[in-house]
């Protein structure tokens, strides 16, 4: 996996943009927003790969 093929769609975009700043509302601290943010991002991405196995696909949208 090549993180540099990795592709955000812009409604992903968007919905972490949304989700950034409510957790910046909520928590009032930058970097635990940007804490929990990566690591909801990481978690997206683990679950694309995994739906992507589990299908037996090797060309996937996310990967150009």
């Amino acid at each position: 996996m090549d993180a540099n093929k990795y592709k955000i769609k812009k409604g992903q975009w968007v919905l972490y943009i949304v989700v950034s700043a409510g957790l910046l509302y909520i928590t009032g601290s930058w970097l635990m927003s940007l804490g929990i943010m990566l690591l909801l991002i990481l978690i997206d991405r683990v679950l694309a790969e995994y739906e992507r196995k589990k299908r037996g696909d090797d060309d996937d949208d996310i990967l150009l």
